[in-house]
């Protein structure tokens, strides 16, 4: 009974990441947003939420039980998780981007071109990165 909870959070945190994420990047690529505010902002929620998604999938794993890695379906949960572990490694990158060019923002006061290209390309990167993990997760649900 405790999993459908489990699986709940997972998914509604699954929903924030990629919204947000996609948000930023078509904001940022578009040129409707013109400071780091709205990142910054978002980048606390982004780090809670993996969080979230990392205590709740460890806890939907514990449900189903330990995988055999000889299996379609244990192979595929590698995948997943070698990109979950690539999402977080290229998010530390863009979260210490984000921090670098705060600083420089405070002091300039405006968001360049090349700044807000390399932010739409971060945020892009990263919701495609979310956006294949759902499929493999739907994967993983449904065989």
């Amino acid at each position: 009974m405790a999993a459908l909870p489990i699986r709940t959070l997972h998914v509604l945190a699954m929903a924030v990441l990629v919204g947000g994420t996609t948000l930023l990047w078509y904001s940022y690529r578009s040129g409707a947003i013109a400071s780091l505010a709205p990142a910054r902002q978002f980048e606390w929620l982004f780090w809670a939420g993996v969080g979230v998604l990392v205590f709740t999938g460890v806890g939907n794993l514990g449900t189903l039980g330990p995988p055999g890695p000889g299996t379609d379906w244990g192979r595929t949960l590698l995948v997943k998780l070698t990109v979950v572990v690539g999402l977080v490694v290229g998010s530390v990158v863009r979260t210490l981007l984000l921090v670098q060019a705060s600083d420089r923002e405070a002091t300039s006061g405006d968001l360049s071109p090349a700044l807000r290209r390399t932010l739409s390309r971060a945020y892009g990167a990263t919701a495609a990165l979310l956006l294949s993990i759902v499929v493999l997760a739907e994967v993983l649900a449904h065989g």
